[in-house]
Parts: C-alpha cells; sequence; structure tokens
C-alpha cells in the first residue's frame, strides 16, 4: 500500500510500504480522508512542531476518517464497514491526569502525526478500536475527519466560558479560527471581531457570523477593535493563528479582567508578551491543549447543521498529490481553507 511521508522540510514524497493486520482491540481502516492542519504544516516547513522534532522520515496527519476494513481479536461494538472518526490521541489511561479525567493532558500520550507516531496520510492504517469513533450517515468523510478541529474549538470555546452578551474577537480565519467564530455566535455572543490576512477567509468569517471582519493587511486590528467597542475592548479574545504578534494583540483588545485563549502554536516555539498588558489588566490567559470528551457534542452540532464542516474542505488531492497538497496549504494558494487528500480516492 502506499503512505505519505515528510522525509525533511518541504521535502514529501509518496511510497509503498507493507501491509499490516490488526492485533488483539485493534481495527484496519481503510482511510477516507485526511485534513492537513496548520500543524503539519510546521513540521512539513520546518520540520519541527511544538518542540518536537521529526529525526526521521514521519507520516503526518492527525484529522482523519476511515472504514473498517477487518477487526482485531477480542474488537466488539464495532463492525466490517462502518464508518468512523480516528481520535488521533492514544492516552496511557494510567498516569494522574488521565485518572483525573484530563486525558489530553496525558502524560504519555500518543498522537498520531507527532513525532515519533506515524499519522494516517496513507491508504490503511492499524488503530485501536477504542479510538474510533462511530459515525452516522449525515456525515460525510470529509465532515469526519475535520470533527478533530471542531473538537479542538469546542474545547477552546469551554475554556473562555463566553457569555451571553459577551464581545468576542477571533485573530485568525483558518478553519480553526472560523469554527470558533461560528462557536462563539451559537453561545449568544454580541459581536464578533474577525481578523485575518487573506480576504477570502475574511469572507468566510462574516458567513459564519463575524460581524465585523479586519483586513490585517490594511487595517491595525487592535485600533479596529477599540474603536468598535468605545475602547472598552472585548471580553473574549481568541489567538488562532501562528502566535507572532497576534497573541500581544489579543491582550491589547481584551477589556479589563477579560479573557484570552491561545490556541495556535508558534514557529519557533517561543512567546513574546509585554507582560505589563495582562498584569495591568488582569487578564486570565489559557492555553488550549487540544480537546477532551467532545466527540458527542461535536457530532450533534454536525448532525443538526450548527456548523459547516464540508464548507472547509476547499480543496481536495489524491494521495498522489500529497507533494501539491503540502505546497497549497503551506502557501495559502488558490484561495485555500482546509486541504483534505482522499488517500483511496473520491467514493
Amino acid at each position: 500500500m502506499k503512505a505519505s511521508f515528510v522525509y525533511g522540510p518541504r521535502d514529501v514524497r509518496v511510497q509503498e510500504i507493507s501491509d499490516v493486520e490488526p492485533g488483539p482491540g485493534q481495527v484496519l481502516l481503510e482511510v477516507t480522508a485526511v485534513g492537513i492542519c496548520g500543524s503539519d504544516l510546521h513540521t512539513f516547513l520546518l520540520g519541527n512542531v511544538g518542540g518536537t522534532t521529526a529525526t526521521e522520515p514521519i507520516t503526518l496527519g492527525h484529522e482523519a476518517a476511515g472504514r473498517i476494513l477487518a477487526l482485531g481479536p477480542g474488537v466488539e461494538g464495532l463492525h466490517i464497514g462502518q464508518r468512523v472518526a480516528i481520535d488521533p490521541a492514544n492516552p496511557c489511561g494510567q498516569c494522574e491526569r488521565c485518572q483525573a479525567g484530563e486525558p489530553h493532558l496525558c502524560e504519555r500520550i500518543e498522537f498520531i502525526g507527532l513525532f515519533p507516531f506515524h499519522g494516517a496520510m496513507r491508504e490503511r492504517m492499524i488503530y485501536p478500536a477504542r479510538l474510533c469513533v462511530p459515525m452516522p450517515d449525515r456525515i460525510s468523510d470529509i465532515g469526519a475527519a475535520l470533527l478533530e478541529p471542531l473538537g479542538v474549538t469546542l474545547h477552546a470555546s469551554r475554556l473562555a466560558e463566553i457569555q451571553i452578551g459577551d464581545d468576542v474577537a477571533v485573530l485568525g480565519a483558518g478553519a480553526i479560527g472560523l469554527l470558533l467564530i461560528r462557536l462563539a455566535r451559537l453561545a449568544g455572543a454580541r459581536r464578533i471581531f474577525a481578523a485575518d490576512r487573506h480576504p477570502w477567509r475574511l469572507n468566510l468569517a462574516a458567513a459564519y457570523g463575524a460581524d465585523q471582519v479586519i483586513d490585517a493587511r490594511d487595517e491595525d486590528v487592535v485600533e479596529a477593535v477599540r474603536r468598535a467597542t468605545h475602547g472598552r475592548g472585548v471580553d473574549v479574545a481568541f489567538e488562532a493563528a501562528w502566535i507572532d504578534q497576534t497573541a500581544q494583540q489579543c491582550l491589547d483588545v481584551t477589556r479589563h479582567g477579560g479573557r484570552v485563549v491561545l490556541v495556535g502554536i508558534p514557529a519557533e516555539d517561543e512567546l513574546h508578551l509585554r507582560p505589563s498588558v495582562p498584569r495591568h489588566k488582569e487578564l486570565t490567559i489559557r492555553y488550549s491543549r487540544r480537546m477532551k470528551h467532545v466527540y458527542p457534542a461535536a457530532i450533534e452540532l454536525a448532525v443538526s447543521g450548527q456548523v459547516d464542516l464540508d464548507r472547509l474542505a476547499t480543496h481536495q488531492f489524491t494521495l498522489d498529490q500529497t507533494p501539491h497538497a503540502f505546497l497549497t496549504a503551506a502557501e495559502y494558494a488558490d484561495g485555500v481553507v482546509r486541504a483534505i487528500v482522499l488517500p483511496n480516492g473520491p467514493r
């Protein structure tokens, strides 16, 4: 079978690998859809993401869906032919954080697509059955893959504790930012401000519920928000880009006593902030680490039509086109929002 490997910065190769068989508690999946996430692009462009360096070729892809081809011994509750979303995080279940109900903070977590654990950008894969989430018919294969970023944004939104009537700013209107905008609207936000450098993303931001979009190329984001809020600032600000100047902008646009949630990952694993701002305002700053216990709610949001996941998938590629898919996403080409790889072709 074929799999895609990142050998180094901007070096993606599709090659043949050995077929695999499921062991106890595992299933064999035909991978149906894989999204290219911003963290994948860190590895593709820099060979590193969040302080983790890939020292050997790595198969990326953690936003993924599949169809069950075979069941390993002892697997119950799933069946051959069933469509599933793939939860990419495999917690140990035994450490302090797992026992406390926070498996996303597991001290020994194995996360596919993060070195050294290979991801889903391949035709078939073995995976633990307990991490396969059955999909209803109303969610497409692409939608099933994009439940993962929806789960990430749902977790971040819960950390922000948005209240009815809050003003919210989202800096970065990629797939994560767009979903944050939609969830803020569903949570009852009064006004939502969205900032980005790409006009097609700003157009989508308005479609997903932003009241005011700010083109960061032409406008001062902080001044635009302050002007619109008469100097008060917003109650909640989300950083959903690559955390360069956007993290400080989040602090600057948030009111005294407000809340800031950092979702993006900085390219250089460093963050520079002026501490006088959050200290003077007594801001609550929270980092968001993936997600926990969100799949049931995420599925309901998608099935009910309250969140449109398929609309995010602006570009689709075959497995052989993976190098082009990564370049398209990395270079923000052709109005891309989320590039999707279909390892076994469209169905």
